[in-house]
């Protein structure tokens, strides 16, 4: 029997982490079964429980890839000259994670489980660290090129900076996903005309 290549099983977790993503879209989180997952998958069940032995894991796992790809696209920005200022970020994660995830109201019902399930919670607390974290060095350095900064001072408001820019975002998948009519361009604008410099 041909063994099997850790590329191969990098390739089937992508693929089914790819369905499960298009089943959250259409149903969030909540309602979604392994069974829909493993029919819009086209696999079988053994294929996906060998891979992830529940939907909570398979959850923890497309969150992470969503962060991951938010990081990399923070990253990327770092490495512009010049850097798009700060306050840009949150237009930037919110516009990707849309496009991403149809809808943003998904990470929402994450942290909704986060409140009784330890695993959902330490995930969503790994990404705000995370994200707070990446957004820090963003702005320090950010600061060290565009105000000439010493290291030191631009990591201490990098590190105080980046809470507000990571509650900008939270706060707008919340209202986006629970207030009707709310105006997500008006709210980015505002965001990006006071969040600091």
């Amino acid at each position: 029997m041909p063994k099997v290549t850790e590329q191969y099983r990098v390739a089937r977790r992508q693929e089914i982490a790819d369905a499960a993503l298009r089943a959250f879209r259409r149903k969030g989180f909540h309602a979604t079964s392994m069974a829909e997952i493993i029919a819009e998958s086209g696999l079988s069940a053994g294929a996906i429980y060998g891979h992830y032995p529940s939907k909570e894991s398979l959850v923890v796992d497309v969150a992470s890839r969503i962060v991951d790809a938010r990081i990399a696209d923070i990253e990327k920005l770092a490495t512009l000259d010049p850097m798009p200022p700060p306050p840009a970020l949150p237009r930037t994660i919110v516009t990707a994670m849309q496009h991403e995830l149809g809808a943003p109201g998904i990470m929402l019902q994450m942290w909704g489980e986060g409140v009784t399930d330890p695993a959902i919670r330490e995930l969503a607390a790994s990404v705000v660290h995370r994200l707070r974290a990446t957004m820090g060095r963003y702005v320090s350095l950010w600061q060290q090129r565009t105000h000439g900064l010493d290291p030191a001072e631009a990591d201490a408001l990098g590190a105080e900076q980046s809470v507000l820019v990571v509650a900008a975002v939270q706060s707008y998948i919340v209202q986006t996903s629970l207030i009707p009519g709310f105006d997500g361009d008006a709210y980015l604008r505002v965001q990006e005309k006071y969040l600091p410099r």
